[in-house]
């Protein structure tokens, strides 16, 4: 019994010295942005020609649950050649960070077309997050049924920490 003792506690106090921390699943994930990005030639949005996105988010991610804010701006141009923004916010509920520099986080969100119809709302998203060493890298979406192809972030700035 003694000797089982001895083990436990040389093992816990081990422990203490070296800096023992829980696994990284346990641990919180902060993903934030203020940034903007280019779709690639031929991107559409509920039949809108789209360009680029303006994203702004903040959100927290732990191994059961999201919490935080999402926004973001398809910049399309309309049948009349004039520019329509397509805002999309919404409340994250769910997310995973995948690796160091790739997280995901979905919810659900309004859709508002930027065509004078009225906004959505309670639309399912799903963003996924790709940082690279310049605190860029690319966004991909999912509104609803409709998956966009990745957009490249071309200004501003992300981070996944």
């Amino acid at each position: 019994m003694r000797l089982k003792s001895a083990v436990l506690l040389t093992a816990i106090c081990l422990g203490v010295v070296i800096g023992w921390s829980p696994p990284a699943a346990a641990q919180e994930t902060s993903v934030t942005a203020g940034a903007g990005g280019i779709f690639p030639p031929g991107t559409t949005f509920s039949g809108v020609p789209i360009n680029g996105l303006q994203s702004g988010y903040g959100v927290e991610i732990t191994s059961t649950s999201a919490i935080g804010q999402f926004c973001t701006v398809l910049v399309g141009v309309n049948a009349l050649g004039l520019q329509q923004n397509i805002v999309i916010q919404g409340t994250a509920s769910s997310g995973s960070r995948t690796a160091a520099n790739i997280a995901t986080f979905s919810g659900t969100c309004s859709v508002n077309l930027g065509d004078g119809t009225p906004p959505t709302p309670g639309v399912p998203f799903t963003a996924t997050i790709t940082t690279d060493a310049n605190d860029q890298g690319s966004i991909g979406l999912v509104i609803g049924l409709t998956t966009l192809p990745n957009a490249v972030v071309s200004a501003g700035s992300m981070t996944i920490k």
